[in-house]
């Protein structure tokens, strides 16, 4: 079964912790990282993800503003993973960070995302066709959709950062 990431910009978590809380989902962790982007055309989604104890590419396929990843590259340090990153061209990375917790939730996950710390987003990751359903009952219907990779979203509201690559 094929899952997909379709995220929402909401103005606080409180609703969606209180159904997650009432229906006893399952909360797996709380991670902080730090996601490098490369900078580049279109809304598919190459980046350098630091997290405490490791680091990876992850490649993700963008399909009507939902992501699919195509696949997670181990590398052995954040410098390692930039490298790798400017020897495939890329000039310069846009830094996002990151602070979620992941709910177990309906055979899927919800993802309560705090965005360099001032954006509040909601990822539902469930096969696709299930979004829709999973909106109403958490009442996303009317939440903002950011159907472009957060990188994207941020410089669409003047809250970007990027290094050059050296």
């Amino acid at each position: 079964m094929k899952y997909q990431e379709k995220k929402y910009r909401v103005d606080s978590f409180t609703k969606i912790w209180r159904i997650l809380e009432e229906a006893g989902a399952k909360k797996k962790s709380k991670v902080l990282s730090t996601h490098y982007y490369a900078q580049q055309e279109g809304n598919n989604i190459i980046k350098l993800v630091q997290y405490e104890n490791k680091n990876e590419i992850h490649l993700l396929q963008e399909s009507q503003g939902k992501y699919s990843l195509k696949e997670k590259i181990p590398v052995e340090t954040t410098d390692a993973g930039l490298k790798r990153l400017k020897d495939e061209g890329y000039k310069a990375v846009e830094v996002v960070k990151m602070v979620n917790t992941d709910y177990e939730y309906k055979g899927g996950i919800v993802g309560l995302y705090l965005i360099n710390n001032f954006l509040h987003s909601v990822i539902l990751d469930f096969p696709e066709g299930h979004h829709e359903t999973l909106e109403k009952e958490f009442g996303l219907e009317t939440a903002e959709v950011i159907s472009v990779p957060y990188n994207k979203y941020l410089e669409q509201i003047g809250k970007l950062q990027s290094i050059k690559l050296k």
